[in-house]
């Protein structure tokens, strides 16, 4: 189900958690570069029951909330493959 936090305290602890250890939000406030997470941007705009309220915050009955598009920065972000770029390790049958 949808995780809301109850108060600016428990959300400051879910973005601390989260947020700011995501690839995915990496604005440099000093630098004025890099990109805000655009379900963070929409948490704080819309309602829990509002449909533009993001599915990536959860919490199941007994568990943590999480978000379920974390990505670590140490991860970094996925880049695509390169269509033009063959695999050598792939049969042609589509089985690594």
């Amino acid at each position: 189900m949808k995780y809301r936090p109850s108060n600016g305290t428990e959300g400051g602890i879910f973005e601390s958690r989260w947020c700011h250890n995501c690839a995915h939000d990496n604005y440099d406030i000093e630098a004025r570069t890099g990109e805000n997470c655009d379900i963070l941007m929409r948490v704080m705009l819309h309602g829990v029951d509002d449909p533009e309220y993001p599915e990536e915050w959860q919490q199941e009955p007994g568990e943590a909330p999480k978000c379920t598009a974390f990505l670590s920065r140490e991860d970094g972000p996925v880049k695509p493959r390169c269509p033009n770029t063959i695999d050598l390790f792939e049969d042609g049958s589509g089985a690594v």
